[in-house]
């Protein structure tokens, strides 16, 4: 309803005060240690061993017990027999030793390396795994900003070759006033305990832009040349390029999303996260200004696909989170609290329940990827 009254550009530049305003009053209170940083979800326990001893990540194989003979020597107190004196070889037994069954890999990533010292920053641990225990997803978090240590990024990866992305169009957005939309909501189908694995946030409203989407043959708003698309193949590859250079219509899309510029392009920053204003990335906020962000990265073979999300984070801090990672090709993702939003979709006897990924930001309709949502949105799903 402000927009609407006031228009974009004035509401933008109020938000902006605002957002200055509040990363005033935090970094106050950290250079007058009345606050510290919070890792988001106590990210020093458990990690993820995958140092250069352990690469792959391998559990080490449990030790093995010499099992006892089937018929068993007698003691040398015990006389023997004819019979055993005939059978027992000359010489000692050979010792019978099981082989132990190679352990599956768990499936993780080199740790990154930390911006800072807090504990735990760049470690992978396990965060969601498929029925059988299989860890499809993986999580960290990083500390990019020197200027501002509460600005914590967290990083989710999910393995792509057991996984597979899918995008839904919103009840209302992004599109135009009577425009073709979307339904806002999972098929009951993917939407089953043990299969939907997670669901995360897509990108701006119509009127920020109008950046492109589709979904199951339904175009919501026209793709533009030279923006920042992720692209979901009907066979389930996922690639994230420029539109009209790396995607382009006619190729064999179940799904599109445009949003910006690429952040991340063919692994470098794109100069324009330093140098661009709103109107490269988004019409509510200038690339400077500081706010809860989120943003998606591909690997350079596409087979992890990473979601970045933290607070008070300005477009250059977001891009070094990102090229820290290792992304290949990235897009930021929707901005400023309520509309950031992760949860990992957990099992609990026999129901879905919504687990927040940072809860100190993202505690606002947990669950409303569970029902009918009003913006756009995708999901991961347990490949089958």
């Amino acid at each position: 309803p402000m927009r609407k009254l006031l228009g974009v550009e004035r509401v933008a530049q109020l938000e902006s005060a605002l957002f200055n305003a509040q990363d005033n009053v935090k970094q106050w209170q950290y250079r007058l240690g009345m606050a510290e940083p919070e890792s988001p979800w106590g990210a020093s326990n458990n990690p993820v061993d995958s140092s250069p001893s352990n690469p792959v990540g391998l559990a080490a194989s449990p030790q093995t017990a010499t099992p006892a003979p089937a018929n068993p020597l007698p003691s040398a107190t015990q006389p023997l027999s004819s019979d055993q004196a005939a059978s027992t070889p000359a010489g000692p037994l050979p010792t019978a030793t099981l082989v132990p069954s190679p352990t599956p890999a768990s499936w993780t990533l080199p740790n990154l390396e930390p911006f800072a010292d807090s504990p735990g920053e760049g470690i992978w641990q396990p965060y969601i795994n498929t029925p059988d225990g299989e860890v499809v997803a993986l999580r960290t978090f990083l500390q990019p900003d020197p200027e501002r240590p509460y600005a914590l990024v967290a990083v989710v990866a999910f393995d792509l070759t057991k996984t597979r992305l899918h995008y839904v169009l919103g009840l209302k957005e992004p599109a135009r006033p009577g425009g073709p939309h979307g339904w806002g909501v999972i098929p009951n189908e993917d939407k089953q305990p043990g299969k939907l694995l997670a669901a995360f946030n897509g990108g701006f409203i119509a009127e920020h832009g109008y950046y492109g989407a589709m979904a199951d043959g339904v175009t919501s708003l026209a793709g533009k040349a030279g923006l920042a698309t992720l692209g979901i193949y009907k066979d389930g590859t996922v690639r994230i390029g420029e539109w009209g250079k790396d995607l382009s219509l006619g190729e064999d899309f179940a799904a599109w999303r445009q949003n910006a510029l690429l952040i991340i392009d063919d692994g470098q920053i794109n100069p324009k996260v330093h140098t661009g204003t709103y109107i490269e990335w988004g019409a509510n906020l200038d690339g400077a200004i500081v706010t809860l962000r989120s943003a998606l990265g591909i690997s350079k073979d596409n087979q992890v696909l990473y979601y970045f999300a933290g607070p008070s984070l300005s477009m250059p801090v977001l891009a070094d989170a990102m090229a820290r990672a290792g992304v290949h090709n990235g897009l930021l993702m929707d901005i400023n609290p309520t509309h950031a939003h992760f949860t990992a979709m957990r099992d609990v006897n026999g129901e879905l329940v919504a687990e927040s990924l940072y809860e100190q930001v993202m505690d606002l309709w947990i669950d409303r990827y569970l029902g009918v949502w009003d913006q756009d949105f995708f999901y991961v799903t347990a490949k089958e």
